[in-house]
């Protein structure tokens, strides 16, 4: 008798802790992610029409450039936001999102959204983008958050050597050269030197 009391004392306290495990889980990431403090960028579709353009004339500038010309390209943070709703709204982005916030604020990008992950979970990035002697973007990820639980460093990481190892490809094919990219007052500027 006394066995069997201890047996279903030991899965009742096991249960319990799979359930409170389940809920503090749930409480993270469930809950609202640390996000940028400024206004909310407003979004339009004149704004991610205007970013077409600006890529549109961009493509345009390179195509006529010599080489060693330099190309600038100036985005919003309106521009970028627009536009990510866009592609988002019509299902070209890998995760299905909504809310998408973009802010350019001193050499830093701050990012949020509304993720499907089979549950709604805002998810924000804070990052550093700059370019090194060599032409190539480093891109440091200083916080990432899905709800309030944040992502360790190592995850983090070991994904952007990933997702560098990629770019680093695509930009072999690229007509230009990265040379700066500077982030303030709402802006971002890329320049590059056509090859």
């Amino acid at each position: 008798m006394n066995i069997v009391r201890t047996v279903f004392l030991a899965l009742g306290a096991i249960f319990a802790l799979v359930l409170i495990s389940v809920g503090i889980f749930s409480y993270l990431i469930t809950g609202p992610a640390p996000t940028y403090q400024g206004h909310p960028v407003q979004v339009s579709d004149e704004a991610a029409a205007s970013l077409d353009s600006k890529i549109e004339a961009f493509r345009q500038a390179i195509d006529q450039a010599s080489p060693g010309d330099v190309v600038t390209l100036l985005v919003t943070q309106e521009e970028a936001t627009s536009k990510l709703n866009q592609l988002a709204e019509d299902g070209e982005l890998p995760l299905e999102m909504k809310h998408v916030q973009i802010h350019f604020s001193d050499g830093t990008v701050h990012a949020s959204a509304m993720v499907d992950l089979l549950i709604d979970i805002q998810v924000a990035a804070q990052a550093k983008l700059r370019v090194d002697e060599e032409g190539r973007p480093i891109i440091t990820i200083q916080m990432l958050n899905f709800g309030r639980l944040g992502t360790p460093r190592t995850l983090v990481d070991n994904v952007m050597l990933a997702v560098m190892k990629k770019m680093e490809q695509r930009l072999d094919a690229l007509p230009f050269q990265l040379q700066d990219i500077i982030m303030g007052n709402g802006e971002i500027t890329i320049t590059g030197r056509v090859k």
